[in-house]
């Protein structure tokens, strides 16, 4: 017997996965039933929540932009990639302009990568909350003003900056560039 189910499995192959398929989910099944038992435990209010804290609180000591300075200018960003990146692109405007006491405009999103999405940034985040959110570290507006715009010979000085360029960078290389263009 034992010689025909060596040679039926050789063939067909493992004779026993179908007994071992069932026998697995049926000892999950009562495995998971007994350890669902108790209800969902919520960090926050567990013995140890005094040791977490949530992410997006403000540390003490994190100081407000200084406000009594003017803007060292406008910084205009261009997104690119998918919905993510250019997430993360704004997220990276929002560090650099805080840093260069810059005044952001609103990103205006990719329409030309593969994607080919047409939305606009209202339709996507809620830019009042944005600005408003952010107003105690950064000076967002929705655009350029006008009469600005219509000041400028010439179109908004264009500058690409690396990938995960330190701080320094951007106080070295894209400030004085800010400086001379305003």
């Amino acid at each position: 017997m034992l010689f025909a189910l060596g040679l039926i499995s050789l063939f067909t192959g493992h004779v026993a996965s179908h007994l071992e398929y069932y026998s697995f989910k049926f000892m999950k099944g009562a495995l998971s039933s007994k350890l669902n038992r108790h209800p969902p435990i919520n960090i926050w209010k567990s013995k140890a929540s005094k040791l977490y804290y949530g992410c997006s609180s403000r540390d003490p000591n994190f100081p407000h932009a200084v406000r009594g300075r003017a803007s060292n200018g406008y910084l205009l960003i261009a997104t690119s990639g998918g919905l993510n990146q250019q997430r993360t692109g704004i997220i990276d405007a929002v560090v650099v302009a805080r840093i260069l006491n810059a005044t952001l405009v609103v990103p205006e999103l990719d329409h030309h990568s593969f994607w080919k999405d047409d939305s606009d940034f209202v339709d996507i985040f809620d830019t009042e909350w944005f600005i408003n959110s952010l107003a105690k570290d950064v000076t967002i507006i929705k655009r350029v003003p006008d009469k600005v715009m219509r000041s400028m010979d010439r179109p908004p000085y264009t500058m690409r900056v690396p990938r995960k360029s330190p701080p320094e960078f951007y106080l070295d290389q894209v400030l004085p560039t800010l400086l001379r263009k305003r």
